[in-house]
């Protein structure tokens, strides 16, 4: 079963201008001829449902060309969700590939879906992955590591 959480909508880009669609979603199923009955669309749903769909799924597909990195990685890593990304420099600063996720290029959908297979046939295999994604957010991007070197940068400037 696959689970879609999120909005059907343009956020950032030309994602119509590039599909020829109204939106993703609608691109992806045009492509070829899908069991809808193996997806669930969530729609927008509440943090607390995402953290937990993110603590019981055994994979996150994050699939992104060069971009700022969104919140939903830092959230799949945060809850210990096995990650499979797009391997792009943003991307790179959070996903080490074999340590805290698995990277693979966005345009080799065949490599995509092989790896993403290879985890879904086997997720204890992959845990680990997980386990070291969510220690990575503890060590490096929690509110107890941020916020003093934030307001240490906030004093900085204001010292200037």
């Amino acid at each position: 079963m696959f689970v879609i959480a999120g909005q059907d909508r343009l956020c950032y880009g030309g994602d119509d201008k590039v599909t020829g669609q109204t939106s993703f979603k609608d691109w992806v199923l045009s492509q070829d001829e899908y069991d809808l009955s193996r997806f669930v669309f969530l729609g927008l749903v509440p943090p607390q449902t995402l953290a937990h769909l993110f603590q019981i799924t055994d994979l996150h597909v994050y699939l992104t060309v060069p971009f700022v990195l969104s919140w939903s990685l830092m959230n799949a890593l945060a809850c210990g969700t096995t990650v499979l990304a797009s391997d792009t420099a943003p991307v790179r600063e959070m996903i080490e590939h074999g340590r805290t996720g698995l990277l693979r290029d966005f345009f080799d959908v065949d490599g995509l879906a092989e790896t993403a297979h290879r985890v879904l046939d086997n997720p204890a295999e992959f845990r680990h992955l997980g386990v070291a994604g969510a220690e990575l957010i503890r060590q490096q991007y929690s509110l107890d590591v941020c916020l003093p070197r934030m307001l240490a940068l906030y004093e900085e400037v204001v010292a200037k």
